[in-house]
């Protein structure tokens, strides 16, 4: 049952609820759109596996709270017997609702009441083929290898976060939607720069030992409002970080950190890591898997000192070749009065970007409006944009 519908022929919808009156409205919803047609309709949990075998459909709408049989235990039936895809609809926002309807193999979780074009824009992800839900070209789940960018310093304050956040949103295009990991494991803070809410973050991914399953990581990264990049929220609260690396992982020896990078590689091109600071189990593994890593540092000396330090850990303790790594000079200026030249005889190594300071970014960025991404050109979106070209072009 779960084959692609042709593009020619409508998504086949069957709508779930045990209110009439909101499958009455989810129906006139769908119907404004040519792309839909819904084919079936069902009050209870019995009823609609009955349905959803009889009309055979591309997409179930499916209400948490069914009588007789309730609608997690209905989508797990349906989606091992059929392989139907599942868009989970509740007035619930709580984490444990999401988690189990993750778990019950839903695509999408829908909270009420909610617009007519995030119904169907939850249709249309959800009736994706399996390994196109990151976007883009490349062939099935299994083997696809999207391309991981860690952005990494060597102390606080540098802007990796910064860098790390405008760089996914950068990379990304509706075509090809980008991941973006949060390793501040202890104070991660992506979530409140891009003004997003997660419902899961990689602490229930290790906790519900999902984090090499490439589907459910894709399900518990959370799109940024807006634009086509998906979050990995960092843990919520610092007590939690030890669960992804540290003495409370369910399973020591399992690397939880690097399977979640992999498993992202198959949904997504581009995969980028807020690497942090700091040599931590996390930053390492992310460091490792990457295919590119673009280390950030300011222009002051005890930011260009430690830094010397860090790369040559990197190339030393990581092997981690000259080729794999894009050093980039934040908030520059020529105020501060170190040349490239002195920058980079400072740091040992070669200058690859520099992105400029800029007055009242800060300010924007408070309102969670990334540089990136704004339409007005400024001379740090430009540098980020370079810097995103250059590491599709492989330069």
């Amino acid at each position: 049952m779960a084959t692609s519908p042709s593009p020619e022929a409508p998504l086949r919808v069957v709508v779930v609820d045990d209110v009439q009156a909101v499958r009455e409205t989810i129906r006139a919803m769908l119907e404004l759109y040519p792309e839909f047609e819904v084919v079936g309709e069902a009050a209870d949990g019995e009823a609609a596996v009955a349905v959803v075998l009889d009309a055979r459909p591309d997409v179930v709408l499916m209400d948490v709270n069914l009588p007789l049989l309730d609608g997690i235990r209905a989508t797990a039936r349906l989606v091992r017997e059929t392989g139907v895809r599942v868009v989970m609809i509740s007035v619930e926002n709580g984490q444990e609702y999401f988690r189990r309807a993750m778990k019950a193999g839903a695509r999408d979780f829908l909270v009420k009441p909610f617009s007519a074009d995030a119904l169907a824009q939850a249709v249309r992800r959800a009736a994706a083929p399996r390994g196109d839900e990151g976007g883009g070209e490349g062939g099935s789940l299994a083997a696809r290898r999207g391309r991981i960018v860690t952005v990494f310093g060597a102390k606080g304050g540098v802007g990796v976060s910064t860098v790390a956040a405008n760089l996914a949103l950068a990379l990304a295009s509706e075509a090809d939607p980008a991941a973006l990991v949060d390793l501040e494991l202890e104070f991660g803070g992506l979530e409140v720069l891009l003004d997003v809410a997660p419902r899961l973050t990689l602490a229930d991914l290790v906790r519900e030992g999902a984090t090499s399953d490439p589907e459910l990581v894709k399900r518990a990264a959370e799109n940024v409002p807006g634009f086509p990049v998906w979050l990995v929220a960092a843990p919520p609260e610092p007590h939690l970080a030890p669960l992804v690396d540290g003495e409370a992982r369910p399973v020591r020896e399992r690397p939880y950190v690097r399977e979640v990078l992999d498993s992202l590689t198959r949904s997504f091109r581009h995969v980028v890591v807020d690497g942090g600071h700091g040599f931590r189990e996390a930053h390492i593994e992310a460091l490792e898997a990457a295919d590119v890593v673009v280390f950030v540092t300011t222009p002051d000396v005890p930011a260009l000192a430690a830094s010397r330090r860090a790369i040559a850990a990197l190339a030393e303790a990581l092997a981690i070749p000259a080729e794999r790594m894009r050093v980039v000079v934040n908030r520059a200026d020529e105020v501060r009065g170190l040349s490239r030249e002195d920058i980079r005889s400072a740091l040992g190594a070669p200058v690859d970007f520099v992105l400029p300071v800029e007055r009242g970014w800060a300010a924007q960025a408070n309102l969670g409006l990334p540089f990136a991404a704004r339409r007005a050109r400024t001379r740090l979106g430009d540098g980020i944009q370079d810097v995103a070209r250059r590491l599709v072009a492989g330069g």
